[in-house]
């Protein structure tokens, strides 16, 4: 009887060791909420300190109609919880942040003259594990770089010729969480 006390005290203080310094492990997650959070699937984790951007999901027609960009915005809910609007916005601070710490890489910010946004709030229908909403940009990839041709042949796309990227962010997302690691992607736009 003696032997199996010991062994259950002994059992019982390891235990209580081991659970005991859970809080101080820097790899710790706290699940103290789980309320929905809204996120961008396709972003890399820390956009924002990444090595290099993520590159287009595909690759741009250079037409003068120019192209509709998608970036997909997720609910992350176990449940379905109807329609949610999530507040995006291009986000050219933390887009020049990232272009000033990789200088050689060179990067430059998507001037406001080759894009268009519609509208900056994305509804996402019936929110929940699989469904997603789009946040569209319309990228003017039809656009040469007067640098580069004549008065009489145009000259290549300015795309061909820039590396351009387009700093995509949540701002907002009706009362729910924004996934701080999700939030943003820094999209390499590259075209034919």
């Amino acid at each position: 009887m003696k032997i199996n006390i010991l062994t259950y005290l002994f059992v019982l203080c390891l235990a209580t060791s081991v659970t005991g310094c859970l809080k101080s492990n820097p790899y710790f997650e706290d699940f103290s909420s789980t309320q929905p959070i809204a996120d961008l699937p396709k972003a890399p984790v820390n956009a924002l300190t990444a090595a290099a951007p993520t590159n287009s999901w595909v690759l741009l027609d250079s037409t003068a109609n120019g192209f509709d960009y998608a970036t997909a915005v997720h609910i992350a809910a176990k449940d379905h919880i109807g329609d949610v609007t999530v507040r995006m916005n291009i986000d050219k601070a933390g887009a020049q942040n990232w272009i000033a710490a990789h200088p050689t890489a060179g990067y430059t910010l998507l001037p406001d003259s080759l894009y268009t946004v519609a509208s900056l709030d994305v509804k996402v229908p019936n929110a929940g594990v699989f469904n997603t909403g789009d946040f569209i940009v319309r990228i003017k990839s039809g656009v040469r770089d007067p640098n580069t041709g004549t008065a009489t042949v145009p000259g290549k796309s300015i795309f061909k010729t820039n590396k351009f990227i387009l700093p995509v962010s949540i701002e907002s997302a009706s009362g729910y969480g924004i996934a701080s690691n999700f939030k943003t992607i820094l999209w390499y736009i590259r075209v034919k």
